[in-house]
């Protein structure tokens, strides 16, 4: 009886599907792997955010620190910002060592090439052009208002990464219909909810376009919304929870929602909120956007916009800072003295400046950086900024562009926060990986439309009589 033929080793199989996954994922490595390099050398070598410590990168340190020193003790401050930042710094340097802001750094260099890598891969997900995501994640990687801001303390890098990888999970339930990404994108998007909560308005503006829609996306169904939205339900009930804690009041995340409302419909430069008790200090703050855009009564006066206050530059008050009743009559006072239309006015502008008549803060203050911080400002104005704005137009006709429909959504909600709040071009970074696939991907419809409108004018020339072939 004949031995049976030795089986084929399974082991020479495994070279063969990495090189192969190696292959397939090239420009996901190469963007990653590029990305990496650039904030790694700005945050270790360049930029190192440990250097830069004041103002809001200062507050973020300190909360974080303050964590170590009485983790569950209350404080009515605790509740004015959202607390997702000064956690995760505080859990960073639990692992890697207290007080150690150089592995903070670190993290948010790393942080930024992964959301530089998944804007690649969200690119690609939804794009029907080849060319489109290789170009998107080019731009990411040199994208410098996301290096610049990886590079201090600040909620923004934490929150782009949960925006993005949401978007590509989310995006990936309409691929396949699995269960598991699903959770994913409910993941993210709770996690950037606890870093910045304004992503709940891409959440609710997501919900009337899926329902009017849901036929355009069969594998996206109920069930699945209902699976991403337990994570965000139960980030959202665990803040709530904490902000009584901290101050005795309800509310989400923070109680800072009003006082920046403040700033957007009156549009004042500085809120001083002094002390009315031995408990509280004497708290200053001055969004740089409007500040740059009081000083265009110097560098362009009489051009709009300007800054234009109903009431005064200055608000102050005793009490305080998050005091939503003295906000509220503030509010209050600037539509009755400007009415609705300066209102409008107001909402236009700050729409405006996302893209314009500011310059990316932090490095606004700072000579080293202001030129490249003005001249990329420059380049998402004038390359990025109206085809996004015109692309994003498809969420009214979902059935022309499915996915970029639910992509856009994020910047409809971005302009959205902007109106109501105030407009800022570092508050706008977050969303420049859907900004910049906004903008190619129209980009890209437009040269295909124009080549096959050149091609049948080139089939239906004048003179040209059809002649049928001699028997």
């Amino acid at each position: 009886m004949s031995e049976a033929p030795p089986r084929a080793s399974k082991l020479p199989r495994a070279p063969r599907a990495i090189g192969a996954w190696i292959v397939r994922e090239r420009w996901t490595i190469a963007v990653l792997l590029a990305a990496l390099l650039v904030r790694l050398h700005w945050n270790l070598r360049v930029h190192p955010p440990a250097d830069y410590v004041y103002s809001d990168m200062n507050g973020y340190v300190g909360r974080a620190a303050g964590l170590y020193s009485d983790l569950f003790g209350k404080r009515e401050y605790s509740g004015f910002y959202p607390w997702g930042t000064h956690a995760l710094m505080y859990g960073i340097q639990r692992l890697l060592g207290k007080g150690d802001l150089r592995a903070v750094g670190l993290v948010f260099a790393v942080f930024s090439a992964v959301t530089s890598m998944f804007g690649y891969l969200l690119a690609r997900r939804v794009s029907r052009h080849a060319w489109v995501a290789p170009a998107v994640g080019l731009v990411l990687i040199f994208d410098y208002p996301l290096i610049s801001l990886s590079g201090y303390f600040l909620s923004e890098t934490p929150f782009a990464l949960g925006l993005i990888i949401g978007t590509w999970a989310l995006l990936r339930v309409v691929d396949h219909g699995r269960r598991s990404d699903a959770w994913i994108a409910g993941l993210a998007i709770a996690f950037a909810t606890m870093m910045r909560p304004q992503v709940m308005v891409s959440v609710a503006l997501l919900v009337p376009l899926w329902f009017f829609g849901r036929k355009l996306w069969p594998n996206l169904t109920l069930g699945m919304l209902v699976r991403a939205a337990i994570p965000l339900a139960i980030v959202l009930v665990f803040s709530s929870a904490r902000l009584h804690y901290h101050t005795g009041r309800f509310g989400l995340i923070s109680e800072n929602g009003t006082f920046n409302q403040v700033f957007g419909r009156c549009h004042v430069t500085k809120i001083i909120a002094l002390p009315d008790s031995p408990a509280r200090s004497r708290t200053v703050f001055g969004p740089p956007p409007l500040l740059q855009l009081g000083k265009r009564s110097q560098n362009a006066p009489g051009e709009w916009p300007q800054l234009d206050p109903v009431i005064d530059t200055h608000f102050y008050y005793y009490g305080y800072i998050g005091d939503a009743a003295i906000h509220r009559d503030y509010m209050r006072q600037c539509i009755e003295k400007g009415g609705w239309l300066k209102q409008a006015e107001y909402a236009l502008v700050n729409m405006m400046m996302l893209w314009r008549y500011n310059i990316l803060w932090p490095d606004s203050g700072k000579g080293q950086w202001q030129p490249f911080a003005t001249r990329w400002g420059q380049i998402h104005t004038h390359t990025f900024a109206v085809p996004a704005l015109l692309a994003m137009l498809v969420v009214f006709a979902p059935r022309r562009h499915p996915k970029l429909a639910l992509v856009a959504v994020h910047l409809w909600a971005a302009l959205f926060v902007a109106a109501v709040y105030f407009g800022d071009v570092r508050l706008r970074t977050p969303y420049d990986p859907i900004i910049v696939l906004l903008a190619f991907e129209l980009c890209a419809m437009i040269v295909v439309w124009g080549r096959a409108r050149l091609r049948r004018n080139r089939g239906n020339k004048p003179g040209v009589e059809a002649v049928r072939p001699a028997p």
